[in-house]
């Protein structure tokens, strides 16, 4: 019977060293990444006011970092779109100055692409009072009729070139040697040309003189810097706020942490942990952050320059992907700014955790 016994033994001793490994003392347990995970929830859950504090922090950085990115966005695409109702206003004015008054006037425009400030040029244009026909580019627009290519114009106070129009020069042949010819942008040599035909032409410049693109160039590199700047604030800002919530954190669960440790825990699984709830603060809050920036961007822009304008102007992809880029940013600093925390947590001494009042 004793022997028996003795050999039942040798048998199990013998299974434990086969799952565990010969001469391994396994006194911790390794527990799997979920069971970190649900605690980590039931934590947030449990303290929740604590949690609330974190994600506020977190979502702050970043709703101050989205606002930063989203407004500079605006500002420039609002900058643009005034720019170019000023380059409209100019064209018209230009125009108006060599032919006299628009209203009453035909003219005769010549579209070589139809981009947004063609556009605007033909919609004035025809507010103005002038009765304008086009050929070229299909360009829609109230009040603007489209000619047909080889139909003839009868008459006109002034063609109009307007847009890549090199390609397009041979339908001057539809008006007479007489009409006026206006063009803004002399491409290919094209004033040289219609001067050899016998053609009148002008060529009005709308082009800006070197020291107004000088000082463009000056006050936009003085904005970017500018951004850097307190892109640079505001990412400082959002490390600091998380490592001080997750040190928080690490303080208030000292007895947590002890009595894990008592139970087996083992170190790393005291990292992962924090770094998990690290990373779901960072998740959400960076979630909630972008969204308030970017509505703030907007509705700060918006009261000035009008909501629908701000909105027109702005590239939802561009919005979209700076969105993306504060999601992976306040994930990113998240776990970095709770990789001290939770170092801290792994090497406290259970004894000393359990012994410790907060």
């Amino acid at each position: 019977m004793t022997q028996m016994d003795g050999k039942a033994g040798d048998a199990q001793s013998a299974r434990q060293q086969t799952l565990i490994g010969a001469g391994a003392a396994r006194d911790q347990a390794v527990l799997p990444t979920t069971v970190a995970f649900r605690i980590c929830m039931r934590g947030i859950r449990t303290r929740l006011g604590r949690s609330l504090v974190t994600l506020s922090g977190v979502a702050l950085g970043i709703a101050f970092l989205m606002a930063v990115l989203a407004g500079f966005h605006v500002k420039k695409a609002l900058a643009a779109d005034m720019e170019r109702l000023r380059t409209i206003d100019r064209m018209v004015s230009m125009l108006r100055a060599e032919i006299g008054i628009l209203k009453g006037k035909r003219i005769f425009a010549i579209v070589g692409s139809g981009g947004a400030v063609e556009e605007g040029v033909l919609s004035a244009l025809v507010r103005k009072g002038a009765a304008v026909s086009i050929a070229g580019q299909d360009i829609r627009v109230d009040g603007v009729e489209y000619l047909n290519p080889g139909l003839a114009v009868s008459r006109a106070d002034a063609v109009v070139l307007l847009g890549d129009y090199g390609r397009l020069m041979t339908l001057l042949d539809r008006v007479d040697l007489a009409a006026r010819i206006i063009m803004f942008e002399d491409r290919d040599d094209a004033l040289g040309r219609l001067a050899r035909e016998g053609r009148s032409a002008k060529h009005l410049s709308i082009a800006l003189r070197e020291e107004e693109l000088e000082r463009i160039a000056r006050r936009e590199r003085e904005e970017r810097y500018r951004m850097y700047w307190i892109l640079g604030v505001s990412l400082l800002i959002t490390v600091g706020g998380i490592s001080n919530a997750m040190l928080m954190s690490v303080t208030e669960r000292f007895r947590e942490i002890g009595t894990m440790k008592c139970l087996g825990a083992l170190s790393s699984f005291v990292v992962k942990m924090f770094l998990i709830e690290s990373s779901l603060m960072g998740l959400v809050g960076s979630a909630v952050g972008g969204l308030l920036g970017l509505l703030f961007a907007i509705a700060a822009y918006g009261n000035v320059y009008g909501f629908l304008r701000t909105v027109a102007a702005a590239n939802l992809l561009v919005l979209v992907g700076y969105f993306v880029v504060c999601l992976i940013a306040g994930v990113a600093l998240s776990v970095i700014a709770g990789i001290y925390p939770a170092r801290v947590a792994a090497r406290m001494i259970p004894a000393v955790a359990l012994a410790t009042n907060v």
